[in-house]
């Protein structure tokens, strides 16, 4: 089995942790690719990335895709995400990881945003 795992920052604010979960949960109910979607939070906020991985093995997940859902390449996406899935990979050395670049690094952003700014 396979999972996805997107990764929030997380939010003090309840409000954009619910938002952000929601959109997964739209990613989900749209997705063909994957056994399991799942949201996580790097802090702040719970699911941790840690408490979803291990929740996912325990249902028999085998190949686990990371997509963390930040802009840019800052200290979390340098370093703060691959630090925690080296150490899941450590401590789960018979399962897949993969770790997906940034949502910033999308080649379909600026489409985006100019479709949002030119609809009126």
């Amino acid at each position: 089995m396979k999972a996805l795992i997107i990764i929030a920052h997380g939010s003090k604010k309840e409000l954009s942790n619910s938002e952000f979960i929601s959109m997964v949960g739209n990613i989900k109910n749209k997705d063909n690719n994957y056994d399991f979607v799942e949201a996580s939070f790097l802090e702040l906020a719970s699911p941790s990335i840690e408490d979803i991985t291990n929740d996912l093995i325990r249902k028999g997940v085998k190949e686990l895709n990371y997509y963390p859902f930040f802009l840019n390449s800052g200290r979390h996406v340098i370093s703060d995400i691959p630090n925690i899935i080296d150490k899941l990979k450590n401590e789960n050395p018979n399962l897949k990881f993969e770790l997906l670049e940034h949502f910033g690094k999308s080649d379909f952003i600026e489409d985006i945003i100019l479709r949002d700014i030119n609809i009126k």
